[in-house]
């Protein structure tokens, strides 16, 4: 079969045999890197502008022995994924009316996603390096002075995740979590 690439359909298609909801979809029409991509990505393609046909797998008709296969329709809009579409003339629609408000939409959904990412990136490096402080005052504990006593307080790791039997795996599952939506 060999590698392929998803992309996160949402909303989810509907198969038109059978009715389930398809909520990804497996192509071989970018890299075949096993990347992810969704609606707004900038997608790696032959075809700057444009409509793909692709395959259409729906599981529940092939769990069923039913014709599993159909036409699907990746529509591209200067270099970026703007519809998935199981009907030819829906996928035509679509690519002529996106527009330059589309794709400053997807772009600011881009933005915020990579804050999100780079946020979560920085609370996790954050605890490893409590975590490695951690290690390193308890190897060469410092004679004690104010400085250190505040940063220590300061930048600790709770005592669950010290105590834990494995505290790497503490602190992964704590900074794993979304942050509420009053953080960064």
């Amino acid at each position: 079969m060999g590698m392929f690439d998803t992309i996160t359909l949402d909303p989810a298609i509907r198969c038109p045999e059978c009715g389930a909801l398809e909520t990804s979809h497996q192509t071989k029409e970018f890299e075949c890197l096993m990347s992810y991509y969704r609606i707004g990505s900038v997608v790696p393609s032959s075809c700057h502008s444009g409509i793909i046909r692709d395959q259409f797998w729906c599981r529940a008709c092939q769990d069923a022995d039913r014709q599993a296969v159909r036409p699907l329709y990746l529509v591209i809009w200067h270099s970026v994924l703007a519809a998935v579409e199981l009907d030819a003339g829906e996928a035509e629609r679509k690519l002529r009316e996106t527009d330059r408000l589309d794709l400053i939409g997807w772009l600011a959904d881009s933005q915020r996603e990579a804050l999100r990412w780079q946020g979560k990136f920085r609370r996790l490096m954050s605890g490893l390096n409590a975590w490695q402080r951690h290690l390193r005052e308890k190897a060469n504990p410092e004679p004690d002075c104010e400085k250190s006593r505040f940063w220590s307080r300061s930048l600790s790791l709770p005592d669950e995740i010290l105590n834990a039997p494995d505290p790497l795996a503490e602190i992964i599952k704590l900074h794993s979590k979304e942050p509420k939506e009053d953080e960064p």
